[in-house]
């Protein structure tokens, strides 16, 4: 996975990015803790080093909606900094962080000095945009199966293990935040896989035993809305 922090700074000149990484700090956070709440006013920016967080929000109800996976290599808090906007979710660690912090001054900085750095950013946000399309797209039209199938392909190809495992793994509650049910629907659907041999379920651990066959069941689902839609 790219390291967001090198990769920015590998963009400037050396003589700003001297002076930015003598001022970057680094942060600690415990599991469990949120790192920054929803309509917070502050604009630093967070590069992740080790662990996990989610963004989130949540409904009058108290129900909890998961946005995005946030792991080491990736930034966030960046979109404060430059629609100078309160923050738009809360973000929570997963598990203990090692953070490193930028201030937005020094963001800034990186991006207006350089256009390759620019370029880098709007690339990531180009990106964090496809990926949200999709997200709308599988919440509006595919069922809560084909929703499951599609987060757990999304998991699967970002793991950074070559044996297809993730671990921890999210749990099922956790799953059904991210696309729009309630656990047991994810549970019924995740015994379903396991007894496919699609995967294999661990204490804290996800394992991929048939990655092309979950592949064909995303494929199958999207091709169907698209003749649905094709017959309109």
């Amino acid at each position: 996975m790219e390291d967001a922090r090198a990769a920015l700074l590998d963009h400037v000149q050396p003589s700003v990015r001297q002076v930015i990484l003598s001022r970057v700090r680094s942060q600690r956070v415990a599991k469990g803790r949120t790192v920054v709440g929803l309509a917070s006013r502050s604009t630093e920016v967070f590069f992740i080093v080790e662990g996990t967080a989610q963004a989130v929000l949540y409904s009058a109800n108290g129900r909890e909606v998961s946005i995005r996976d946030i792991g080491p290599g990736d930034l966030f808090g960046e979109l404060s900094v430059l629609d100078e906007q309160p923050r738009s979710a809360s973000v929570v660690a997963i598990t203990d962080m090692r953070l490193m912090v930028m201030s937005p001054t020094d963001f800034l900085a990186c991006i207006e000095s350089s256009p390759y750095a620019a370029l880098w950013l709007c690339r990531r946000l180009g990106a964090e945009v496809r990926r949200l399309t999709e997200r709308v797209f599988e919440l509006s039209a595919l069922n809560v199966r084909a929703r499951l199938h599609c987060e757990l392909l999304r998991m699967a190809r970002t793991s950074a293990s070559q044996k297809l495992t993730v671990n921890p793994a999210p749990t099922h509650a956790e799953l059904a935040n991210r696309i729009g049910t309630h656990r047991e629907a994810v549970t019924r659907e995740m015994r379903i896989l396991a007894e496919l041999n699609i995967i294999r379920n661990g204490r804290r651990s996800l394992e991929f035993l048939d990655l092309p066959g979950l592949e064909r069941a995303v494929g199958l689902a999207i091709g169907e809305m698209g003749e649905l839609d094709g017959r309109a």
